[in-house]
């Protein structure tokens, strides 16, 4: 192997030692956002709850009818590391969020 595919093949393999390092990050940063979100639908749902609280309407009570089939209705294989899961449960927390955003 010449100098040249020598140095070439070490800026690859150093570049992706940098997407790996990007993988990690954006994607700990992506799932912390994900999680963050749910605290919101938590912490809104805890507002209800709370002692005092009113009972909940029956177009909320319909919403988290709602919101329990969905999340009910995921169908997921975390062990396999999918993007379409993450991507499914993007979208439901998503919804989950559009929907407690309007009580």
């Amino acid at each position: 192997m010449n100098k040249r595919s020598q140095q070439c093949q070490h800026e690859f393999a150093a570049a992706l030692q940098t997407l790996r390092i990007l993988v990690k990050e954006v994607g700990g940063n992506y799932l912390a956002t994900l999680q963050s979100d749910i605290a919101r639908v938590e912490r809104t749902l805890g507002d209800d709850t709370e002692d005092g609280g009113e009972t909940p309407d029956r177009h909320r009570i319909a919403d988290m009818r709602r919101m329990l089939r969905l999340i009910g209705e995921l169908d997921l294989k975390p062990h396999k590391g999918r993007r379409r899961d993450l991507k499914a449960l993007d979208k439901l927390i998503g919804e989950l969020n559009d929907t407690v955003e309007e009580w």
